[in-house]
């Protein structure tokens, strides 16, 4: 027979781009570029289950055990035993768009989507949460290549631009312009027995 973390990983992954691309209302705009992106998969045995509280503790390759607690949310928690394998595969990525200024306000916006096991299946699942923080830029340094910028409560930060492309691009930005960004958050998870 396969190794069940074979079958799962390219199993996991179409959930998971499905999770993101099918289902999650906000896409990021085409204009807005990706400045950092990971998948990261991690597999643990299940050391302890807790019916009680519903935690569930793992333990790496390494001997170290972590406890993470399955939300009401998880479907067939009972049948999750002591040695049963998880895997997780983790993705996250930002990305950065640029608006012009009167295109919108300083806002907040998440939205998530999830799908999980059916019943009776072996517990199973993906979770995917999409954050969009919009700040307005309030003040541009160009020579010092500063941008400094409100956020929705009101609070102001200054960031240094350090990537050269970036600083090309700070010469074109104006002050009240909006930036956009878009937090991408998904986790697929699954017993192998």
């Amino acid at each position: 027979m396969k190794n069940p973390t074979s079958v799962f990983k390219p199993v996991a992954r179409l959930a998971l781009t499905g999770l993101l691309l099918g289902t999650l209302a906000m896409p990021i705009a085409a204009s807005a570029r990706i400045i950092g992106a990971a998948m990261t998969t991690a597999t643990g045995k299940v050391t302890a289950v807790d019916p009680a509280t519903r935690a569930i503790t793992l333990q790496g390759d390494n001997g170290n055990t972590v406890e993470v607690v399955a939300g009401p949310d998880v479907r067939n928690f009972q049948q999750i035993k002591p040695g049963d394998m998880l895997t997780l595969d983790y993705y996250e990525s930002v990305g950065v768009d640029v608006r012009p200024a009167g295109s919108g306000a300083p806002e907040v916006k998440t939205e998530t989507a999830a799908t999980r096991s059916a019943p009776g299946a072996k517990p199973g699942g993906a979770v995917g949460r999409q954050t969009t923080i919009t700040a307005e830029i309030w003040h541009i340094n160009k020579s010092a290549n500063l941008v400094t910028l409100k956020g929705p409560q009101g609070g102001k930060r200054t960031i240094q631009v350090k990537d050269p492309a970036l600083q090309a691009r700070l010469q074109q930005l104006k002050e009240g312009d909006l930036v956009d960004f878009t937090i991408t958050q998904a986790v697929a998870a699954a017993i192998h027995k």
